[in-house]
């Protein structure tokens, strides 16, 4: 043994080395992604397996095509009860276009493959679509010449604005809340509108 040579400091034999902190770094990016997938046990697979940044814009998009499916339905049924065919017929329209167009975008942000071209431009569009669809109860409703109520109006213009104003945006975060608030403004103008042609 040699003496006077001191041992080696803790802090000299555990210090890492440059190869040995990039991989700590890797085996923590790995662990930290193996985490988020793990997350919310209780979610479906396919909703899970989402990346974490689409998964907000499906929700809000899910939870559109519920409000338009579940209260839509039996707007159409009390509509088809005591109102005009037509306006029973434009509210069907209303509601089955703005559900089928959420659910298209919601699809699209869960699976990474490439969408037919025809449903690729319809969901380009779907702002005018949707547009199209609540103008439609409004006309049956001056076509029958029955009275329009103020609020209904108002929810029409303001839901209108925010589905043009959603094809200028170019972040789908923002364009995904005005097309949601869009339809669910113009979804209430729908109810009044059946409201009064059935009264």
């Amino acid at each position: 043994m040699t003496e006077g040579v001191p041992p080696p400091a803790p802090s000299a034999r555990f210090r890492a080395t440059p190869a040995t902190s990039g991989l700590t770094a890797a085996a923590w990016n790995r662990h930290s992604r193996a985490d988020r997938t793990r997350a919310l046990p209780h979610w479906p697979r396919w909703l899970r397996v989402i990346p974490a940044a689409n998964r907000p814009d499906v929700l809000m998009r899910l939870f559109a095509v519920l409000f338009l499916l579940l209260p839509g339905g039996a707007l159409v049924i009390s509509t088809q009860r005591h109102a005009h065919a037509a306006m029973a017929s434009a509210v069907l329209f209303f509601v089955v276009a703005h559900a089928a167009l959420h659910a298209l975008s919601a699809w699209r942000s869960t699976t990474s493959r490439l969408l037919p071209v025809p449903l690729r431009y319809i969901d380009r569009h779907a702002a005018w679509t949707m547009l199209a669809s609540a103008l439609a109860p409004a006309l049956i409703q001056g076509v029958l010449t029955q009275p329009t109520s103020t609020l209904s109006v108002v929810g029409l213009v303001i839901g209108a604005l925010c589905q043009l104003c959603s094809v200028r945006v170019a972040a789908d975060r923002l364009r995904n809340v005005l097309l949601v608030l869009g339809s669910a403004l113009q979804f209430i103008a729908a109810a009044l509108l059946s409201s009064m042609a059935a009264g």
